[in-house]
C-alpha cells in the first residue's frame, strides 16, 4: 500500500456504502486498507460490493476474506465455498503472545524461528476467520502440523514467479474439522490462505 488515499479512491468506484464505511474511520491507516481492498476488487475484476456483518466482510455471490499487514493489502475469493486469508509482519512481536497462542508440541515445532511462529499465527487466524466462532480457543482448539522440511517461497509484490511452490500446511479445529493451507513469504511478511477440507 504505496498510494495515497486520494490515488486510491480515484482506482476504485465506490458506492455509497463503501463511503459510509470509510467515512466512518478516522485513522488515516485503516481508510487506506479499506480503500486498498476495494481496488484489488477492481483490479482483479471481483464486481461486487463488499458488506459487513459484526465487521466481517462479505459478498452477494461467493466467498472473500481480508488482510492486511503494515504495508500489504490481501484479499481472497471464491465463488463456491468459504476461504480465508491472513497477513502478517514477521517481528519479534510475536513471542509475546506464543505461550497463550500455540500448543507445547507447536511451539517445539517453531523452534523459536519468528517465520514459523508467524505462519503459524496466520494459520490459526485462517482458520478462525472460516470458523467464524468468537470464541475459539487458539492454542487448545487449533491445531496446526507444519511440514518438518519447513521452507517458505518468497514472492515479491510485483507478483513475479515465487522461488518455489507454496508452503502446504494442514490445521484442525477441535480435531473435527480439518483445513488445507498454504504459506508464502512477501516482503517481510508471511501470507496463509485456504479452506476447509
Amino acid at each position: 500500500m504505496e498510494e495515497t488515499e486520494e490515488q486510491l479512491r480515484a482506482m476504485c468506484n465506490l458506492t455509497d456504502e463503501d463511503n459510509h464505511v470509510i467515512e466512518r474511520c478516522s485513522a488515516d491507516k485503516r481508510r487506506i486498507e479499506l480503500l486498498a481492498v476495494r481496488t484489488l476488487l477492481k483490479t482483479t475484476g471481483i464486481n461486487q460490493n463488499i458488506h459487513y456483518n459484526d465487521r466481517k466482510p462479505y459478498l452477494d455471490n461467493g466467498y472473500i476474506s481480508i488482510s492486511h499487514s503494515s504495508n500489504i493489502a490481501a484479499i481472497i475469493f471464491n465463488p463456491d465455498f468459504p476461504v480465508g486469508i491472513d497477513i502478517e509482519t514477521i517481528s519479534p512481536r510475536i513471542r509475546r503472545i506464543a505461550t497463550r497462542a500455540f500448543s507445547e508440541s507447536e511451539l517445539a515445532a517453531a523452534d523459536d524461528d519468528l517465520e514459523k511462529l508467524t505462519v503459524l499465527w496466520n494459520c490459526k487466524e485462517c482458520v478462525f476467520k472460516l470458523a467464524n466462532d468468537e470464541g475459539i480457543d487458539f492454542r487448545n482448539k487449533i491445531e496446526v502440523a507444519l511440514p518438518t522440511n519447513f521452507m517458505l517461497p518468497e514472492i515479491c509484490s510485483s507478483m513475479q514467479n515465487p522461488e518455489g511452490k507454496p508452503l502446504g500446511i494442514r490445521a484442525s479445529l477441535y480435531r473435527e474439522v480439518y483445513f488445507s493451507l498454504s504459506a508464502i513469504k512477501i516482503e517481510g511478511n508471511t501470507a496463509v490462505w485456504g479452506r476447509s477440507l
